[in-house]
């Protein structure tokens, strides 16, 4: 009976030695955020937790006072990037509310932003760079978006890492594992379609596909090689060394997507920073109590600026929460508004408590701008969502929503208080839209452990084998015209033609050679061919 306990409690002790080294991408803030959750619940397992950051200043992430946390100051030496990403005061940022803008490039601009910061800490700090290689760690956790320097770290230790996806698993990543993508059906990122296809979407789908495949492996993975060149000769290539990852965790619950096949190596992490609602502070409290139908939270995370926006846009959220007065609005807000402007039944902050407030049994919807994070939770805690998109990833994340049922979209297009007050009164009148999204939470909810545990599992995993080789795939061996079969499929057109060639001239030689029998029996002279002489 001893022996029962006393080994779960040695292998307890055995999997808590691990060393681990996240290195999150700097432009945005929401990557930092959620990969802290795992941070903090490895330094809670007893594991040496080193964070590195890498860019023009270190983000306000709060971390257990045990984690070693390094910040390698760099410049994008470009004025533009810097209003984007650093100021955050670019015209792009006021284009986003512009129905025709859809930040279609944000991909693209962010991978050669981040490709700047790596060259320029390379620049000045490689000293740093080559003293953390040489540091032993029992894994490495890599941002797979924006971070070129992190998978240079991976590459130089040849240590087993993990890919972390922060928006899902995309056409570039899902081809670095090996996990297919049948543009016949599975939707690329960025089109707003669904799984359901017709011809001409598959074309434009086959085409989106392609697209972003040639713009990652042609565009930004050549620049990478160079930085990487540069100062390391002879390091592997930028694609070579994402092959090599030993698991890619994806920032999405499994059920989240449109049904896909994957490889062995890919876990759905999504949602593992979701939690069980807390008590609200007073402030909230007070107020949604003096109203008996409820509230609605409207969020845009770290997309929008409230401050920048047209002022046809405030005014059409300010008229729509007039309009639904029995209705309380709790808006994440951060710009500024008229006394006289601000109806009574408003409460503006900067920042909000969003689990806590989509959690309280009072929450009739969530108006999202399509944050992958902020829908993600609305599912966790079973809150309809009326879509108002912004960019066209945020599209997409609605869409994965609203194509269940649990939600509406307002297309910027259609944007007005009239189509908004539309939109909230469908989802909060029609149960429909509660009933499914129950359904959606129950799926998502309804596993044998968390997300965060099965992201620590892993992590673990990792560290007491140092491999994955289960995960492994033939496929890492084959280029292009492998994997897609292009020379097999040549072959067998090869096989075909040739035999139908056989066929074609064996019947014809057969023939010919019967019809001159017969002409020979019957007497009728041979027809001699143009141009031949009948000697």
């Amino acid at each position: 009976m001893l022996k029962t306990w006393i080994l779960p409690l040695l292998a307890l002790g055995y999997v808590s030695a691990g060393d681990v080294l996240f290195i999150p991408s700097t432009l945005y803030p929401v990557h930092a955020q959620t990969m802290a959750v795992l941070a903090k619940e490895l330094v809670e397992r007893e594991h040496k937790v080193t964070w590195l950051e890498i860019g023009p200043k270190q983000s306000d992430v709060i971390l257990p006072s045990e984690v070693a946390r390094e910040f390698w100051p760099a410049q994008f030496g470009d004025r533009v990037l810097q209003d984007i990403y650093q100021y955050r005061n670019h015209s792009s940022h006021s284009e986003l509310w512009n129905p025709n803008h859809l930040n279609e490039n944000e991909q693209t601009t962010g991978w050669l932003a981040s490709i700047r910061l790596c060259d320029s800490v390379l620049a000045r700090s490689k000293s740093k760079f080559d003293r953390l290689i040489e540091k032993q760690f029992s894994t490495v956790i890599v941002d797979d978006l924006y971070n070129p320097c992190g998978v240079l770290m991976a590459g130089l230790k040849k240590s087993v890492y993990i890919y972390w996806s922060m928006t899902g698993l995309r056409t570039e990543s899902a081809w670095a594992n090996q996990s297919p993508s049948p543009p016949s059906y599975l939707p690329v990122a960025g089109t707003g379609l669904t799984d359901e296809l017709t011809f001409s979407e598959r074309v434009y789908n086959v085409a989106s596909y392609m697209k972003q495949l040639y713009i990652h492996q042609h565009i930004v993975q050549p620049r990478i090689d160079a930085v990487f060149q540069k100062y390391y000769p002879g390091v592997a290539t930028t694609f070579d060394i994402e092959r090599n990852a030993s698991i890619n965790f994806v920032n999405t619950p499994p059920i989240f997507d449109f049904s896909r096949p994957y490889m062995p190596r890919v876990n759905f992490i999504g949602a593992i920073q979701c939690r069980k609602a807390k008590e609200l502070p007073k402030e909230f409290t007070d107020r949604i109590s003096a109203y008996p139908d409820g509230f609605v939270v409207l969020s845009t995370g770290f997309t929008a600026q409230w401050n920048k926006s047209p002022e046809s846009i405030r005014q059409a959220y300010l008229q729509t929460f007039k309009s639904l007065p029995n209705l309380l609005f709790i808006w994440q807000f951060d710009g500024t508004l008229q006394t006289s402007e601000i109806p009574p039944n408003l409460l503006t902050k900067s920042w909000l408590p969003l689990q806590d407030l989509l959690g309280h049994e009072k929450c009739r919807c969530h108006v999202s701008h399509g944050g992958l994070n902020s829908v993600i939770e609305s599912v966790y805690h079973g809150v309809p969502v009326v879509g108002v998109p912004l960019t066209s990833r945020g599209y997409d994340n609605l869409l994965r929503v609203t194509a269940r049922d649990s939600g509406v979209m307002v297309e910027k297009a259609e944007f007005s208080t009239r189509s908004l007050t539309r939109a909230i009164k469908e989802v909060i009148e029609n149960e429909k839209y509660k009933k499914e999204m129950l359904i959606f939470q129950d799926m998502v909810i309804d596993v044998p452990y968390t997300e965060l545990y099965h992201a620590a599992f892993w992590v673990e995993f990792i560290e007491r084998h140092q491999e994955v080789p289960h995960a492994r795939s033939g496929a890492d061996h084959l280029n292009f015209l492998q994997y897609f079969l292009v020379d097999v499929i040549a072959f067998f057109f090869f096989v075909i033609f040739c035999t139908f060639s056989l066929i074609f001239y064996t019947i014809r030689t057969v023939y010919r050679t019967i019809r001159n029998v017969i002409n020979g029996i019957r007497g009728v002279p041979r027809v001699v061919s143009k141009g031949k002489k009948n000697n």
